[in-house]
């Protein structure tokens, strides 16, 4: 084995490709009241943050005026919907659940830490089969602090009882690179997820990556 001892591992954009089911649920909560319906790769620049600062964007992009208590019932709707579509149409990435069985054998710990909604984290791994091969999941409800603050992997780190240089994280997006070079742990970007459009390289994770199964060529 490497010098890694776990492996996290961020779940939207980089285990699971969600956005045709959360641009599906954001548009079900907007016909409810009337505003617009957003294309998926619209969408896709809103994800990354949250559920609550995913549907700040759709607002501000939709260009209605909505008092406190209209933006939480709409929050609330998107959460109903999302929970009734949570694999409706989403699918996990290439080579993602056989690269995780084979970390898995190989003795790694794995985590996922997610901004996602904590309630929503375990049905999705569950509804592809992958949820057993993770030792915690952590959602943006899970910690006070969500990415790209350093608070989940630290969190890690003390549960499991080792150093930030043996935790290895993997991502899709800016907040990932940064919660793990804040934290001090190394990091693998993926081109493939939701990254605002932005090259996942420019944020200079440790290694880049097209491919899932790559992640094996690091700890080899």
């Amino acid at each position: 084995m490497s010098h890694f001892k776990l492996i996290g591992f961020d779940l939207d954009g980089t285990l699971v490709d969600s956005l045709p089911d959360l641009a599906l649920s954001v548009n079900q909560a907007f016909a409810e009241i009337g505003l617009p319906q957003a294309p998926e790769e619209l969408v896709l620049t809103w994800i990354g943050n949250g559920a609550d600062v995913l549907i700040s964007r759709a607002i501000a992009w939709s260009g209605a005026t909505l008092d406190d208590e209209q933006v939480k019932q709409l929050k609330r709707r998107f959460g109903f919907y999302y929970g009734e579509n949570i694999c409706n149409k989403s699918r996990l990435f290439p080579h993602v659940k056989e690269t995780l069985e084979k970390l898995k054998a190989q003795g790694y710990i794995l985590a996922v830490v997610t901004n996602k909604p904590t309630k929503h984290v375990q049905p999705v791994l569950a509804a592809f089969g992958i949820d057993h091969l993770f030792s915690e999941l952590l959602g943006g409800q899970s910690l006070p602090a969500i990415k790209p603050h350093p608070a989940p992997l630290y969190y890690l780190c003390g549960k499991f009882g080792i150093y930030p240089k043996q935790l290895l994280f993997v991502g899709d997006s800016k907040n990932d690179i940064l919660a793990a070079h804040n934290a001090g742990c190394a990091v693998i970007g993926l081109t493939y997820g939701y990254n605002y459009n932005i090259p996942i390289r420019e944020s200079n994770p440790d290694w880049v990556f097209d491919d899932f199964a790559d992640i094996l060529t690091v700890i080899k």
